[in-house]
């Protein structure tokens, strides 16, 4: 194997596998990124065997051949490099090297005979999607997914196709829920039930979403999703089981309703929080007429109280939240003018957009 290829490009390629390379790796080739030279093309690979990836880009061929580096080695060295041509070698006994100006490295690899077999990422039967559409919805969905290791099929996005060409895609952790629905396929795929999408790959994906402005293609195999982006490829290994029937929690009716600015109620938020007890992040919300109260109180820090003025008239209602739930909500959503849909203090509170139906936050009252 031997290739040359601009330090640019290849670092920026090398950054964009990196990150599905796992940093405490049980099986050591799971820490390289194999590389392969066919034709005049380097294809640049990473996987932790729950997600995959795999870039490629245009090099200068001398000879063809695979070879595994260390992720980490492998970037920290070209990241130092000068900006010029970087050739790289095989050589005997599976140790490789790298020329770049007056810079020599000689690094010791790992067989790629040893590296597990990827698939085939071109013979899949792909759908052209929105990428604008599909990164809004993992950004609005992403921050409420479980850590829970025990509630394994809470640890991803539920994606599942809705009527009239719309998906959905919703995140729950059982202490708050946001759901979102959004045309994405130029083409509907046959999806007959929703699939789970697991944290890290979100991650992944929406890190190829976020590069370019072009739309990106997705396929579905059994127990898959694989995304196609430019030169860019991405599998995922789906969460089995069954989703739990989330629309049991959403409250059928919700008879007060309060009108604020985001960024009012945001600001006072994040002040109010500064004293609530660090464990909990309780803040408790206080309506009265065109008033909203929002309190803390930390025995060992001490209080904060702040009104802001809010479209509302009806009862005084008293309701306990979590402000950092509240704050990671308001953080993806736009909206200038939000609606807060609540019942009672021990039902759920629901967090709107003004007139935007398609991206609703549910979340469980606290007990303050």
């Amino acid at each position: 194997m031997h290739f040359s290829v601009q330090r640019n490009p290849l670092l920026e390629v090398l950054q964009k596998v990196q990150s599905v390379v796992e940093k405490k790796n049980t099986v050591q080739i799971l820490g390289n990124i194999l590389c392969s030279i066919k034709g005049q093309e380097l294809s640049l690979c990473a996987t932790d065997l729950e997600v995959g990836i795999k870039v490629t880009l245009p090099v200068t061929v001398k000879q063809e051949g695979k070879i595994t580096l260390s992720a980490k080695h492998f970037v920290d060295i070209v990241k130092e490099l000068p900006e010029k041509e970087v050739t790289i070698i095989r050589k005997d006994n599976n140790w490789v090297e790298l020329l770049c100006g007056k810079s020599k490295f000689n690094i010791v690899s790992l067989s790629a005979d040893e590296y597990p077999s990827l698939p085939n990422f071109e013979e899949k039967n792909y759908f052209e999607a929105k990428t604008e559409a599909l990164s809004d919805m993992v950004n609005r969905t992403q921050f409420a997914v479980s850590t829970d290791a025990t509630r394994y099929h809470l640890n991803g996005v539920f994606f599942e196709p809705l009527e009239n060409s719309t998906m959905r895609m919703t995140a729950t952790d059982g202490l708050r829920l946001s759901s979102v629905d959004s045309e994405v396929f130029l083409k509907m795929p046959e999806l007959k039930r929703g699939i789970i999408i697991p944290k890290k790959g979100l991650i992944e994906l929406s890190r190829l979403l976020n590069s370019e402005g072009a739309n990106i293609h997705l396929a579905f195999e059994r127990g898959y999703i694989f995304a196609k982006f430019k030169d860019s490829y991405l599998f995922i290994r789906l969460i089995e089981g069954e989703y739990p029937d989330y629309r049991v929690v959403i409250p059928k009716s919700t008879d007060k309703v309060v009108k604020l600015e985001r960024e009012a109620f945001n600001s006072a938020l994040k002040r109010v929080s500064l004293l609530a007890h660090e464990k909990s992040r309780g803040v408790k919300l206080t309506l009265q007429n065109g008033t909203l109260t929002i309190n803390s109180s930390n025995p060992d820090m001490g209080e904060a109280r702040e009104e802001i003025d809010v479209g509302y008239q009806g009862e005084t209602l008293d309701i306990g939240f979590n402000s950092k739930f509240l704050l990671e909500a308001l953080a993806v959503m736009p909206d200038e003018q939000m609606e807060l849909h609540l019942k009672d203090r021990l039902s759920p509170g629901i967090l709107q957009g003004v007139g935007q139906k398609k991206h609703m936050y549910l979340i469980m009252p606290m007990r303050i």
